[in-house]
């Protein structure tokens, strides 16, 4: 399903410029990510949150050419492709690891990235410093932060970055994790309202923190907020 720029802009908040440039660009050729997929940004949280949080990075003062530069973008992509490969059992985590820090050889963020390998290297990922959720589910798409590390950012800008990111990913996982429920239980699959405490106590835990995050992002982006707290009634509405 085509998501389109206007929507971007006018339901998510994201600056126009960027979504264009996400809505336009091609699919990465190879990608296990993008894998049989037509379009950049597809309908689905994990196509759409990669315009989104990065405008939450503009927001935050991160310049719109460092962002957008070439370079960074196909660093991004690469995470993803790795991320996924890991997923299917292509490759391993540790694999993972060590590709991505080959690409990073000249990361600007080096205590971040030592600190990032060190939270991800652990077998079960547990709050460790700046980086964590108490949920481990909640934290399972944490590799994305290495994209932070070869930005141009100041130590203020890296913990605001780190602070949206979990208000903002970890909303779009519960989200998904409620609607998958019942099939995450049946297969012993990953979920986090299973570790919340499953059935209705497991999703009250979730829109509770849903409604914190959801006033962490108000002050930054109160369009994407109001977007999310729309989705997030609709779920209440058919779930409870």
């Amino acid at each position: 399903m085509f998501v389109s720029v206007s929507y971007l802009r006018d339901n998510l908040g994201v600056d126009e410029t960027i979504a264009r440039f996400f809505v336009d660009r091609k699919v990465p050729q190879g990608n296990a990510f993008w894998r049989n997929r037509l379009l950049y940004v597809g309908w689905g949280n994990g196509f759409v949150s990669i315009p989104v949080y990065y405008d939450l990075l503009f927001r935050i003062g991160v310049p719109k050419e460092a962002l957008l530069a070439e370079e960074h973008v196909r660093l991004m992509e690469a995470v993803m492709d790795y991320a996924i490969q890991v997923e299917f059992r292509e490759i391993s985590f540790e694999d993972q690891l060590q590709r991505i820090d080959a690409l990073l050889s000249l990361a600007q963020n080096t205590e971040l990235k030592k600190e990032l390998v060190g939270y991800l290297q652990q077998d079960t990922l547990k709050p460790q410093g700046q980086l964590g959720l108490d949920y481990p589910a909640l934290n399972r798409a944490d590799v994305f932060l290495f994209i932070l590390c070869g930005l141009p950012m100041s130590a203020d800008q890296t913990v605001q970055a780190i602070r949206y990111w979990y208000a903002l990913h970890p909303s779009y996982l519960l989200m998904d994790d409620m609607m998958d429920y019942s099939k995450d239980k049946d297969a012993g699959d990953e979920n986090a309202i299973l570790e919340l405490g499953e059935g209705q106590a497991g999703f009250a835990a979730a829109f509770g923190i849903l409604e914190t995050n959801i006033d962490t992002l108000r002050g930054i982006n109160p369009v994407l907020s109001h977007s999310l707290e729309e989705r997030m009634e609709g779920l209440h509405d058919l779930i409870v």
